[in-house]
């Protein structure tokens, strides 16, 4: 009973602190780096995206480069719920949106067989590339799944989202940068 009490406690105390943290400093904008860990920063909002090459679930390579209108780009695992929901809505806004963005979705650490079925299981028609080295997911910061970012059209970060997003926000993101705000 005692031990139980003072979980229950320990507990309470980790979620005040965070509370206390999250409050005192808000959330991310970005998903930066700890200066002195040799890595580079990643992009924040009004940032250059930086460019990559990965293959695809086609393995043929793919070069992430400016192109007309906006680019979601979305990280994600086959293991991930939220990123199995996300991957339906962003499929369902390129089927019922004409001026619907570039979507380009980057599996994270997973070979091609599992990658590949889970697209055809889905029926995915974007670009979804695969990034077994999580190199492009160090250049962004990647943390956590899913992210998405949304890049203009000369791929400056626009928005970032920790955590499953919609295709409804997306849509209201990529209009509201259309119209400059």
């Amino acid at each position: 009973m005692i031990s139980k009490l003072i979980q229950v406690a320990v507990a309470l105390l980790c979620l005040g602190a965070a509370a206390a943290v999250l409050r005192d400093n808000g959330l991310p904008t970005s998903a930066s780096r700890m200066p002195g860990s040799g890595q580079s920063r990643a992009p924040a909002i009004g940032a250059a995206a930086p460019s990559f090459t990965l293959q695809t679930h086609r393995l043929e390579d793919f070069t992430l480069r400016p192109a007309e209108g906006a680019t979601v780009l979305n990280f994600w695992a086959t293991w991930c719920q939220p990123c199995r929901a996300e991957m339906a809505q962003l499929q369902a806004m390129l089927e019922s949106e004409p001026e619907s963005p570039r979507v380009i979705a980057v599996n994270l650490g997973e070979s091609y067989t599992p990658v590949r079925k889970w697209v055809e299981d889905l029926g995915l028609t974007f670009t979804v590339l695969l990034d077994p080295q999580f190199s492009a997911a160090s250049l962004y910061g990647v943390r956590g799944l899913p992210t998405t970012f949304l890049l203009d059209s000369q791929l400056m970060v626009k928005r970032i989202y920790f955590g499953p997003v919609s295709a409804a926000e997306l849509l209201r993101s990529i209009d509201g940068i259309a119209k400059g705000s």
